[in-house]
């Protein structure tokens, strides 16, 4: 059995800063965090936390925290300016960088290839609504996989496609920006879907033995009370959503090979069209399923075979995101995803939020994201104890960082930002987990 991967994560336009610099060309969100209005203050990611300037001291805190694995995204206008063609050697050198150190200290790279960042050039080609977009997303991952060689093990191909199509083509809320018509968006997902399964055939084409998978997001429906009727309804709350913000949307049609019946029962002129060869293709076998969860959604069986949602009781737990606190959306997440797919699972992320300063005795305590943490880790350890192939956890996020459309605002990191000094602050929370982790690695 492979070792259980104890680690953290970060995405690289969230912390790199340094966008135009070494040859980087423009991302989408370099032009998106630029419109004024569409992150708060007119915050941008331009500095964010100057990792990379800062890569080789920001590696020992990792090695001060403990972590066995450490989950990162290439930023893709970083190694190809204009998304396909000339490659950036200086752009791949910093991540080459990046890797050697990690592997020197023994933590093991878990890369993500896609965390949001499109090359803008793409963009101005139609980005995921163009599709030839596949094409370009396989000839990132083959410059990927020459510059690196073996030295990634584990690899995801897409971040949250929930986010990437439905509040980036859907509700024009992250980059690029854009409200398009349902059948284009469906057609976005789509083609995020063939490409992850080209980038995934490229992948194990150079070596079988890394592990290749997606990273999923979205509702996590779980029980209000552990019934037996309860719990049997859970598969029709999941199957209730069909458009580009669902779960089984992406995960279906990589792990069944064909889309969700109420995909094709609600849009059947898109679905009924689809290539059959597509879904051949899409169904690429992978290794694992990464699930990023942050809170859930209670439900509860009706009286028409069927499920309701439930109100939260007044006053719930909540982060400074105003999500509700409730791990047990994890477990059942897991549960049943896993019952589903039969494949290993990685909790790739998950945290919270908190409104953290630094205290005038130099530290910043931050009990609430302790508590957070036994809580959702203890529902990991659970659903492990139950069967569930779980073999990683990652906290969401090692450092405060570039929340997207919340800019500066919200902290999750196990690691305080100043960012007008850049001084790095570990919080409580980071001190808990490494003395969690040596109990546990």
């Amino acid at each position: 059995m492979k070792k259980f991967l104890w680690g953290t994560a970060t995405a690289a336009y969230q912390i790199e800063g340094a966008y135009n610099e070494d040859g980087k060309g423009l991302s989408i969100w370099d032009e998106f965090s630029k419109e004024p209005d569409k992150i708060f203050q007119n915050h941008n990611g331009d500095i964010a936390c100057d990792f990379y300037h800062r890569f080789e001291s920001d590696i020992e805190l990792l090695k001060e925290l403990g972590i066995n694995s450490y989950r990162f995204s290439i930023s893709w206008p970083r190694v190809l300016p204009q998304g396909t063609g000339k490659v950036n050697q200086k752009g791949l050198d910093f991540y080459n960088k990046i890797l050697d150190l990690l592997l020197e200290a023994d933590i093991i790279p878990f890369v993500t290839l896609y965390h949001w960042d499109m090359p803008y050039e793409l963009n101005l080609k139609g980005g995921f609504l163009n599709n030839d977009f596949s094409d370009w997303f396989c000839e990132y991952t083959q410059v990927i996989l020459k510059a690196f060689q073996n030295k990634v093990k584990y690899y995801a191909t897409f971040n949250e496609p929930q986010c990437i199509i439905g509040l980036g083509y859907g509700k024009g809320e992250f980059a690029p920006g854009y409200k398009v018509l349902q059948k284009e968006r469906l057609r976005a997902a789509h083609n995020l879907l063939v490409s992850h399964a080209k980038s995934a055939q490229a992948i194990k084409s150079h070596n079988s033995d890394i592990q290749v998978g997606l990273v999923t997001c979205g509702t996590a429906f779980y029980p209000w009370q552990a019934t037996q009727k309860n719990i049997q309804i859970l598969p029709l709350a999941y199957q209730s959503q069909y458009d580009e913000s669902s779960i089984l949307l992406y995960t279906d049609p990589i792990f069944l090979g064909k889309y969700p019946e109420q995909c094709y029962r609600e849009v059947p002129e898109f679905y009924d069209n689809i290539n059959p060869q597509d879904l051949k293709l899409i169904s690429t076998p992978v290794d694992y399923l990464g699930i990023n969860n942050y809170e859930g959604m209670p439900v509860v069986a009706d009286d028409d075979n069927g499920f309701k949602i439930i109100k939260r009781d007044d006053g719930f737990a909540k982060t400074d995101m105003g999500w509700a606190v409730e791990e047990d959306g994890l477990y059942w997440l897991s549960r049943f995803l896993y019952e589903r797919y039969n494949k290993p699972i990685y909790i790739t992320e998950n945290g919270m939020a908190n409104n953290d300063w630094v205290h005038m005795d130099g530290c910043v305590h931050d009990p609430q994201r302790i508590d957070y943490l036994q809580r959702y880790i203890g529902k990991v350890q659970q659903a492990i104890k139950d069967g569930i192939d779980i073999r990683g956890y990652f906290v969401w996020s090692f450092m405060d960082n570039f929340e997207w459309a919340s800019g500066y605002a919200k902290r999750f990191g196990l690691i305080h930002i100043d960012y007008k000094t850049q001084k790095r602050t570990p919080k409580d929370s980071f001190y808990w987990y490494k003395d969690f982790i040596q109990k546990n690695i």
